[in-house]
């Protein structure tokens, strides 16, 4: 799994500097809230670190293609032939398949490892940080259009959180977030 996962990461972070998308900062974000939650939950962290390091992997080339909606099955395929790959259990290749696939959120997810995912990506929009470095990057948008997409994914990604833990955890970054969104709009 460790070359697994090394390759992994040189997939995501080729492609983000093919297209500039994710921003790689909340990449890394996630992964390390998803390997830290993993490991305080008991589950899988080598697998939660594959799916958050290929949950959002072709989300460049989707924007880039207009076709935004179905990054998450171009993510898809693309670790699948990655996976093709490695000769590590089924069982985790079905798991990263499900974190990949479930990372926006499901009423029932297939595993706590998925469902870790789907709340580390929450960080992304949802934590004061992962706000400033949206901003950051994005800060040549014009700026009414920069605060709709950040407050439109904050709202979008708190009401994926799925684990109290979380919940709890971003709760006081959300209020923040929501005020300065409703101070914006004045």
């Amino acid at each position: 799994m460790e070359e697994f996962l090394i390759k992994a990461r040189e997939l995501a972070y080729s492609e983000i500097e093919k297209t500039s998308m994710p921003v790689k900062a909340h990449v890394d974000l996630s992964t390390e809230v998803g390997k830290k939650l993993a490991k305080d939950l008991g589950a899988n962290i080598d697998v939660v670190e594959a799916g958050t390091l290929l949950m959002d992997c072709m989300i460049g080339q989707s924007l880039r293609e207009n076709r935004q909606n179905e990054h998450v099955k171009m993510s898809l395929e693309k670790a699948n032939e990655l996976l093709e790959n490695f000769s590590f259990s089924e069982q985790d290749k079905e798991n990263i398949r499900h974190c990949i696939m479930e990372h926006h959120g499901v009423k029932k997810f297939y595993s706590l490892e998925s469902e870790i995912c789907c709340n580390a990506d929450c960080y992304r929009f949802t934590s004061v940080e992962g706000f400033i470095f949206a901003v950051r990057y994005l800060r040549d948008m014009p700026f009414s259009d920069l605060i709709k997409l950040l407050e439109t994914k904050e709202n979008e990604k708190w009401n994926a959180i799925s684990l109290d833990v979380v919940k709890e955890e971003l709760a006081p970054q959300h209020q923040i977030l929501s005020s300065v969104f409703k101070n914006l709009s004045n």
